[in-house]
């Protein structure tokens, strides 16, 4: 019997060894002089951003990342999105922004598209852009494959969104008023489901499968969206910075800190979060984005960095 127990503990020792995280972290690359209050990445390139400016590079070489374009604006630039590697979509508060390219002196003879869209906050699924105006309400616009870009409806609601997704039949919202839910199935008609839940200090949130997460504050909150009309607050957890940036890739969620660098997440028990693994950049973490094995850090003034995750 003592026997059957020992091997019992040892095999279940052995099974939690293997659950452990397995991975590790590895910086690249630090891009110093320059200011990135957010990132993306999209193609194989890295977008980064300041008040003014969006900065396009090459991680063809992650350890020394090349920039291949530059963009000046001459009004505040609020948020940016892409399209196949080209085309760049900015968002400005201003009609009459020009978007000027910046002489980066790059060799490889990219062409890149810029234009403005009039809003605060972008984001992209597919073929449809989404561009969100706080005074006006959110313009759903087909862009094709960048070349084209036809207004297919306007949402005309006064929400003040801070951060939201598109998960087609359905478009999450932070806004003013909550998390919200607007049915985008027939975008010639978008229709609003319902005001579901106020949240103090909510800025940022993600899908995963179907599990919203949202950072407000220094509160990580878990909404399960089986009924996107009344989503169920499933879990919370609490961090000691408050949370600046969210991104999820499998199943396992990345959260940027400020201060308290990047902290990864695994969710794929989302009643039962598990934290793995942190990055200690020892600058202000402001956005986030990832790609690969890459994990992709907007520093402010203290530039971007790039880590790898295997």
């Amino acid at each position: 019997m003592r026997l059957l127990l020992t091997v019992i503990l040892l095999f279940t020792l052995s099974c939690s060894a293997w659950s452990v995280e397995n991975r590790y972290l590895y910086p690249l690359a630090h891009v110093k002089g320059v200011t990135a209050l957010s990132i993306m990445e999209n193609d194989g390139l890295i977008y980064t951003r300041n008040n003014n400016q969006v900065l396009v590079y090459s991680k063809f070489n992650a350890w020394q990342p090349r920039l291949e374009a530059g963009f000046f604006s001459p009004f505040m630039i609020e948020d940016m999105e892409s399209q196949t590697g080209n085309y760049l979509y900015i968002a400005s508060r201003e009609p009459t922004n020009q978007i000027i390219p910046i002489d980066t002196l790059a060799t490889s003879g990219k062409i890149f598209f810029p234009s403005t869209a009039i809003g605060d906050k972008l984001t992209r699924e597919g073929s449809t852009l989404y561009i969100a105006d706080r005074f006006k309400g959110i313009d759903i616009v087909n862009i094709g494959k960048g070349s084209k870009r036809e207004l297919l409806s306007t949402f005309s609601e006064k929400w003040g969104i801070r951060d939201f997704v598109a998960s087609f039949p359905y478009l999450f919202a932070l806004n003013d008023f909550g998390l919200v839910a607007v049915d985008v199935s027939d975008q010639s008609n978008p229709r609003s489901v319902a005001t579901n839940y106020q949240i103090a200090d909510a800025n940022c949130l993600v899908k995963n499968d179907n599990t919203l997460w949202v950072g407000a504050g220094k509160n990580l909150l878990a909404f399960n969206i089986n009924d996107p009309e009344n989503p169920l607050l499933i879990n919370q957890f609490r961090l000691a910075n408050e949370i600046t940036s969210i991104k999820v890739k499998d199943n396992l969620l990345y959260l940027g800190l400020g201060r308290g660098g990047v902290k990864i997440l695994d969710i794929s028990n989302p009643f039962k979060i598990q934290d793995i693994n942190n990055i200690n950049t020892q600058f202000t973490v402001y956005d986030l984005a990832l790609a690969n094995d890459y994990i992709f850090i907007a520093l402010g003034k203290d530039g971007w960095m790039i880590y790898e995750y295997r």
